[in-house]
């Protein structure tokens, strides 16, 4: 998007005029805010769930037989080592799912976080509202945080239990409504092509979407992974079924004045779909377009989290629990070395 305009898009790429409007529109939006390439963000990765949904392949761990607070304590270590100047674009804790974390150890993560650096916008991916209570929203807005994730992938109750997936719509919504009370900017993300979903199912979703009205929106096209239980059981959404619930969220969005504002793109993604990022009344996410269009600088700390500086130099964290706590000494170092050599590169 920063790199053509949409003629040259549309000639080289042979899209249709809808996707080249599309493509239009996010750039129009990306173009209402200013980065710095020179800019560092900060993603921190916590890597555990309740659960393993079957459309997931990341390396998360399941479960209550881990022990979390070790691995705050290995990744409160790398955060305060970690040769980084104080002042960050963003900072985005992701996962896996970081409000499984008990609530001491998010509010000794937080801490240090806030003692260590200033910021323009702080996202703490909150997605499943099996792991949120009240105190735990109101730590995250005490100390900083002004962006959740409230992730419920479909409202539909017997669609989203059997990817293995907790659901309790009157709980999300009381989280939901005392987020909105606390001032946060609410993201939501949905899956287009979920097994057993048609679209007359996904429709029930708009019609809950109509009366909370969150900030952002995120449509995922599901792309069936390796590692995913549907890749290894060979389920598939519809692709006929998925492109009639794009064509439903066109509606939708233009109907309840979002605007897209980023995209992107996987590989096996259904019906040779996108991604796309939808907000109202501007309020955009940094991070999200910071990091699909490699606009700024990425540090990532904790297992499996991955670095990329806009001189193209890349680090990624030992994949599994083991080899990060034993490798975390030589992974600080290589991200310091990356920093400071980045610095000279300036």
């Amino acid at each position: 998007l920063q790199k053509y305009n949409t003629d040259e898009i549309k000639e080289k790429y042979f899209l249709a005029d809808e996707k080249i409007n599309l493509l239009a529109e996010i750039k129009n939006q990306q173009e209402k805010l200013s980065f710095k390439s020179n800019d560092f963000n900060l993603y921190i990765n916590i890597p555990f769930c309740p659960s393993r949904c079957q459309y997931c392949s990341y390396p998360t761990l399941i479960g209550t037989n881990h022990d979390k607070s070790s691995y705050v304590d290995l990744l409160l270590r790398e955060i305060r080592e970690i040769n980084l100047t104080e002042n960050l674009d963003t900072i985005y804790i992701g996962g896996g799912t970081p409000s499984y974390l008990k609530i001491s150890d998010i509010k000794r993560l937080l801490e240090l976080i806030n003692e260590k650096f200033t910021y323009q916008e702080f996202t703490f991916e909150a997605g499943r509202e099996d792991t949120l209570d009240f105190e735990k929203l109101k730590l995250l807005r005490e100390n900083g945080v002004d962006r959740i994730s409230l992730n419920p992938q479909t409202f539909n109750e017997n669609i989203i239990k059997a990817t293995g997936r907790a659901y309790d719509l009157e709980h999300f919504l009381e989280i939901y409504n005392y987020a909105r009370k606390l001032g946060f900017i609410i993201n939501m993300d949905f899956i287009v092509g979920l097994v057993g979903e048609d679209a007359n199912s996904f429709r029930e979703n708009f019609e809950i979407l109509k009366k909370l009205l969150p900030d952002n929106i995120t449509f995922h096209a599901l792309a069936r992974k390796v590692g995913s239980k549907y890749m290894e059981n060979n389920k598939r959404g519809s692709i006929k079924e998925a492109l009639k619930i794009s064509d439903d969220i066109g509606k939708f969005v233009k109907e309840n004045s979002y605007k897209p504002y980023y995209l992107y793109r996987q590989k096996n993604i259904i019906s040779n779909l996108e991604n796309v990022g939808y907000q109202r009344e501007n309020t955009a996410q940094r991070y999200n377009i910071i990091i699909n269009e490699e606009l700024e600088n990425i540090i990532g700390l904790g297992m499996n989290a991955n670095s990329k500086l806009i001189n193209n130099e890349k680090y990624r964290n030992a994949r599994n629990m083991k080899d990060y706590e034993a490798l975390l000494d030589e992974e600080i170092s290589d991200k310091n070395k990356m920093i400071e050599n980045y610095k000279k590169w300036i």
